[in-house]
Parts: C-alpha cells; sequence; structure tokens
C-alpha cells in the first residue's frame, strides 16, 4: 500500500510520518521534510490541484494534516479534486472536535450534530462536506475529530504549563477554584498519530465515516489533575489550601463571557466508536504528559 502524506511536517503529521510503514510519498512546501528510507518528496502547494496530483497515486491511501486558515475551503476543494481524479482507495482527513462547537449536551459524539461558531469551527467543518462531497462513488473518506492535542512543540497545555512554573500559587489559586475538575479534553499527539494509520487500514463500514479521538475517559484528564502533575514536575509550590469549587453554571457562564463555543463545564467527548473497532492509545496518557513536561524543561533552559 502507498501511503501519501500532506501536511507531514506539521505538529501530527510530522509524528505520523515517523510511523508510516511501507512506500510514503510526502508534500513538501515551506518547510523542509527530512526523508527516511522509502519516502519520496514531492514540492509543491496542499492548495495546488496541479501539486497534489503530481504526489498521489491510484489506489494510494492519502493522510491529510494541512490546513490553511485564509485558505481552507480552497485547498479542500484541491484535495477532494485530486482525490478522485487520480483514484485514491481512501482520504484520512485530521480534522478536529472543535466542529461541534456550541452542540448541547455534556456528552459529545459521532451523531452529535455539529453547531460550529467561530471562523476556525466553520473553516474545519467546511473542508469536511466539501471532502464528503468529492468523496461520493468515487473514494473513502475517514474524518477523524481529535479533542485539543499536546506534546512537543504543540500549543495545547502550553498555558497551563508556563503558569504553573512561572507564576505564584495566589495567582493560580483563582483560575483553580474556578476551572476546578473541568475536562481538559488533552489527547497525546501519539495517540492521534496512531489513530490515523489505524484509520487508513481499518475495514470501513460505510463510505464516509467519522471517529472522535478523545482520552477524556482518562481519570487525570482534567484541569485540576493536569496542573497537579505539573505542579509537582516543575516543583512549582502547591496550594495551602484546597481550591474551592466553583458552580458549574458560574463556570459555564465564565467560558461564555470569554467568548467560547463550548461553555458546557461537563462536556466530554466519547472515543467509544473508534475503541469499539479495536483502536487503543499507543502508550499511558501519562506517558504523554511525561514527555511533554520533558520538552517544556528542557525548551524553557534553551
Amino acid at each position: 500500500m502507498t501511503v501519501c502524506v500532506i501536511g507531514g511536517a506539521g505538529f501530527v503529521g510530522n509524528r505520523t510520518l515517523k510511523r508510516v510503514p511501507g512506500r510514503v510519498r510526502a508534500l513538501a512546501h515551506r518547510r523542509a521534510l527530512h526523508a527516511a528510507a522509502g519516502m519520496e518528496i514531492v514540492e509543491g502547494d496542499a492548495a495546488d490541484r496541479t501539486a497534489l496530483e503530481r504526489l498521489l497515486e491510484p489506489s494510494a491511501v492519502v493522510l491529510n494534516f494541512a490546513y490553511d486558515a485564509e485558505r481552507a475551503e480552497k485547498l479542500g476543494e484541491s484535495l477532494g479534486a485530486a482525490c478522485a481524479a487520480r483514484r485514491v482507495r481512501r482520504l484520512v482527513q485530521v480534522s478536529t472536535a472543535s466542529v461541534y462547537g456550541a452542540a448541547p449536551g455534556a456528552l459529545i459524539d459521532e451523531d452529535t450534530p455539529c453547531v460550529p461558531l467561530t471562523p476556525y469551527e466553520r473553516a474545519k467543518h467546511a473542508v469536511e462536506g466539501i471532502l464528503e462531497r468529492h468523496a461520493a462513488g468515487r473514494f473513502e473518506l475517514v474524518v477523524l475529530r481529535p479533542t485539543a492535542v499536546f506534546g512537543p512543540g504543540g500549543r495545547n497545555l502550553e498555558t497551563l504549563a508556563i503558569r504553573v512554573r512561572r507564576q505564584p500559587w495566589p495567582l493560580r489559586y483563582l483560575r483553580a477554584c474556578i476551572m476546578g475538575r473541568r475536562h481538559m479534553h488533552a489527547v497525546d499527539v501519539e495517540c492521534v498519530a496512531a489513530a490515523a494509520l489505524f484509520a487508513a487500514a481499518l475495514p470501513l463500514a460505510a463510505r464516509v465515516e467519522r471517529f472522535v479521538v478523545s482520552q477524556d475517559d482518562e481519570p487525570g484528564n482534567d484541569y485540576a489533575s493536569i496542573e497537579a502533575f505539573f505542579v509537582r514536575r516543575f516543583g512549582a509550590a502547591r496550594f495551602p489550601i484546597p481550591p474551592l469549587r466553583v458552580p458549574a453554571p458560574v463556570l459555564g457562564a465564565a467560558l461564555r463571557l470569554a467568548g467560547r463555543s463550548d461553555v458546557e463545564p461537563r462536556r466530554r467527548y466519547s472515543s467509544a466508536r473508534l475503541a469499539g473497532r479495536g483502536f487503543a492509545a499507543p502508550r499511558p496518557f501519562g506517558a504523554g504528559l511525561d514527555e511533554y513536561a520533558d520538552w517544556v524543561e528542557q525548551h524553557a533552559r534553551s
């Protein structure tokens, strides 16, 4: 099987690229890709259909991690058209759980209607629709919707880690009271990379399938637990008294004032569908946090 990778220089794409077995073709544009054994590099812009058609091969599996805020829909149109023209077998589109936006309810899964509000949410959701339109009767489409992906070089959890490292405990205490045990929706980058490769080979139940990729069932995937982890790892000052618990409606109001789409403090993203098909994270959630904390410390010293 030939695997064609778009966006392989990015945060999640790079992790996945290192895992791809067999013959690999990767598109390189602004950021250089370091060719591994068996990898072929094609130069070109992901929004350029001609470049994509040079990359893609008949019956190949395509993994797309690329996103451009200014040209999101153009990239989607080019990719969908190129996949159809080159008769690829399957496209795995790594999207985001943010497309659910302001969807009501505490439990979010693949059957939850999307209610995107922000420009980012709307653009990501629009690209999914564009690809589904191009895929109809032409190629298989798997849409992955990961939650807040964290890991070395990623932005999720960065603010919390920096706050723990730099701020005295009184400045952190008020936020800890407000956030409490709110789910952080953090998902290890290695988990997302493994899910992308799992989706590349998974027998499909339909021509188009969607999967949430989350680790919200992990008992330590909430604000208080992750902050406590960083406090231990970085040797930061502990709170002398336990944080007060702000009622969920108050937290919801605070999130609404902050302009967040997700204002349900008890929201949880379910990855049961993916797990039911046989997928399991390649390492414990805590191992991902350990790797990220190591990177934060090294990055702070450099």
